[in-house]
């Protein structure tokens, strides 16, 4: 028996990231950044009206929002609440946090070679000092206080939006990390 599972949804999609990356990077030339829980980068204020090139995206984090909806039993059909843009430099990176009153959250990633999303276990201060690293064999989901992933470019990471996370410091000099981030409730 599993109890309390977290369930994590990733699935590539077929868009035309290089579009929306061109999008984005005009978009930071003529927006000031919000400061929510980028350290260094830019953040976009929330999206709100037609944002064209962008549109096929929502499209698709509204179907596999209702794959993700199905999976946890909610009843209600869930719609696009908040969307952002993230735009990571050079060692900039996202502090822990959560994104509180949405019942999913979720990133689609426009980019290759993304510095990672690290998802933190609900109990990870215990997880730490109770089961300690030195006492275990080998990491897995079960005694884990953190779980890394590296998300590839036109993939989408969908995830509860209580779950704590952090984004990783983006270490590649050459490339930004480009990631469209949003809220369903």
């Amino acid at each position: 028996m599993e109890l309390f599972p977290v369930p994590i949804h990733s699935e590539k999609f077929n868009l035309n990231v290089k579009e929306m990356a061109k999008y984005c990077l005009a978009m930071k030339k003529t927006t000031k950044s919000s400061n929510v829980s980028n350290k260094g980068g830019w953040q976009s204020p929330r999206l709100t009206g037609e944002h064209a090139p962008l549109n096929d995206l929502f499209k698709e984090i509204l179907r596999v929002g209702e794959h993700y909806r199905k999976r946890i039993a909610y009843k209600d059909p869930l719609k696009i609440d908040t969307v952002w843009i993230n735009i990571n430099g050079y060692k900039d990176y996202n502090i822990e946090h959560s994104h509180n009153y949405s019942v999913v959250s979720g990133s689609f990633y426009l980019t290759p070679n993304n510095s990672e999303i690290a998802f933190l276990h609900p109990a990870s201060s215990f997880l730490a000092y109770d089961w300690p690293s030195s006492s275990l064999s080998e990491h897995n989901k079960y005694n884990s206080a953190v779980w890394k992933m590296t998300p590839l470019e036109n993939q989408v990471i969908l995830f509860p939006g209580w779950f704590k996370h952090r984004v990783e410091p983006n270490l590649n000099k050459k490339e930004k990390r480009i990631s469209i981030s949003f809220n369903l409730i």
